[in-house]
């Protein structure tokens, strides 16, 4: 029975995917694929509450075991009445499956999701691994098919990963390079995420993604709105792309 509701699924999300692309053209269902196809940054952030105002919204699962209940009602949530979200669903799945991503992302696929940030890669053999993981029966992943509707995004967090940048980007399907700067402090034991050892890292997937063509992303925190702007502003004229933005201010 699971079978065959899971192929149900795959079928009508395929069908789905098709007339959309006949019917749109170009456009992709995805708003971040829109965003970055047209030369332009995507804005989003991270949180489990609604936001109609972003082009995604991370949900973070991070160092949760999902409950896939509950995070189809988080996705729907999302949406704006009529089965569409408005901001492009993104979740981060748990740590502990980055050896073994197929076990959960297929599901968290079907539950809704526009694409997956996966944490803490560090070589090709893990993006691979990632980016299988993510595959139904098309190629729907970005810059993988014709039915372009999943993004993958890659979340370059310590100096091995930094290290392997040139082999990680070669695999087909990595859409965006996400760095991680709280746990590249952690990884050289710096003071903070905005050390400036962890700024030169930053800086070094940044130029790589420069270089390759691939969209680069960044988590903003900031201690209130004026902050988060200025920041937004010093990361898009970097040449990030990809921006999750956070306020401390209440």
């Amino acid at each position: 029975m699971r079978d065959l509701q899971t192929n149900l699924f795959r079928a009508v999300y395929v069908f789905c995917l098709a007339i959309n692309s006949l019917t749109f053209a170009q456009d992709s269902i995805n708003p971040i694929i829109n965003k970055l196809d047209a030369g332009e940054a995507a804005i989003g952030t991270f949180t489990r509450e609604p936001r109609f105002d972003l082009d995604f919204v991370v949900i973070d699962e991070q160092y949760n075991t999902i409950d896939l209940t509950l995070l189809r009602r988080m996705i729907n949530d999302l949406n704006d009445g009529d089965g569409s979200p408005v901001a492009a669903p993104i979740v981060r799945p748990p740590l502990a499956m980055k050896d073994n991503p197929e076990q959960v992302i297929p599901q968290i696929i079907e539950a809704g999701a526009y694409g997956i940030l996966f944490p803490d890669i560090e070589n090709r053999q893990q993006t691979e691994v990632a980016i299988a993981s993510m595959k139904l029966d098309r190629d729907e992943i970005w810059g993988s098919g014709d039915y372009e509707a999943l993004v993958a995004m890659i979340m370059i967090e310590s100096p091995e990963g930094i290290s392997n940048l040139q082999e990680i980007i070669q695999v087909p399907g990595v859409g965006v390079l996400f760095v991680g700067p709280t746990d590249m402090a952690s990884y050289i034991n710096a003071a903070g995420p905005n050390a400036p050892q962890v700024e030169a890292m930053v800086q070094q997937v940044l130029a790589v993604c420069l270089e390759s063509g691939i969209a680069c992303g960044y988590p903003i925190v900031a201690n209130s709105v004026d902050d988060a702007e200025r920041q937004k502003a010093n990361r898009l004229e970097q040449g990030f792309k990809v921006l999750a933005v956070m306020t401390r201010a209440r």
